[in-house]
């Protein structure tokens, strides 16, 4: 399992108004900290398809996802195009949405349409929980912003 200390790092720093923008500020209110790690943790465990049972752990980790969104444009430096493909296709399994398939002639779209393709069955609590383990990586290696 990936530890998301850092995630938590600027999550409550975000919760107690210390840095980022209102907006970030905002996605943060109302998460429970500690039932978001437990969440993290046994989807983490789970296979790719589970779901969460525990309608207190689904709702944090959706948070955390939400949160997610918004503290990755709180980087340092923008990631490059294959990290922004992981949290892309990871995004769009979380909201439910499909991808249309590309043409033939548009490679950029093509590989973005087959790395999703390989996670759209997914379950949104995995999907959630790969976004926040990505961002957190992002942290790790970027840093975030200190407004």
């Amino acid at each position: 399992m990936s530890d998301i200390t850092p995630f938590i790092t600027v999550l409550e720093a975000a919760q107690k108004k210390e840095k980022f923008t209102p907006e970030v500020q905002a996605a943060a209110e109302g998460i429970n900290v500690e039932v978001l790690k437990a969440a993290f943790a046994k989807v983490a465990e789970q296979g790719e398809f589970e779901k969460l049972d525990d309608a207190a752990e689904a709702e944090a980790l959706s948070k955390g996802f939400e949160f997610a969104a918004k503290a990755v444009m709180m980087l340092q430096k923008q990631p490059g195009l294959l990290e922004k493909k992981d949290l892309y296709i990871y995004f769009k399994v979380s909201k439910g949405e499909v991808m249309e398939k590309p043409g033939m002639f548009d490679i950029q779209k093509k590989q973005l349409y087959g790395a999703w393709e390989g996670v759209k069955d997914y379950s949104v609590a995995k999907a959630n929980q790969r976004y926040i383990e990505h961002v957190t990586s992002l942290i790790v290696k970027y840093g975030t912003v200190d407004n």
